[in-house]
């Protein structure tokens, strides 16, 4: 797991976050176009990497997409993807820098 400072380069030249779509498991079979069936949407968390899934309801998903204020992180606006219990640990390692100086 790289910490969100390390990667903080890649999130502000990222112009869109990204979905992912999540497939039912195809089984072995002989036709060529067949179709995949989605399942879900998902983001991947930029903190741990684990899927938040689309189709639940906003309330009751583990996690969205947060905006991190120039006050915080001292590079301007960031937009990361991230899971509740992930939320804390990512404003640290922000807060734990400006302690450190």
């Amino acid at each position: 797991m790289q910490m969100i400072k390390n990667r903080i380069k890649e999130f502000e030249d990222r112009e869109k976050i990204n979905k992912f779509i999540k497939y039912k498991p195809q089984e072995k079979s002989n036709v060529i176009h067949k179709s995949k069936e989605k399942l879900y949407e998902y983001y991947k968390c930029d903190y741990c990497g684990e899927e938040i899934r689309l189709d639940i309801k906003p309330e009751e998903r583990s996690g969205g997409i947060v905006d991190f204020p120039h006050t915080l992180t001292k590079r301007g606006k960031i937009r990361l993807v991230l899971h509740n219990k992930c939320f804390k640990k990512a404003i640290e390692e922000f807060t734990e820098e400006e302690v450190t100086k």
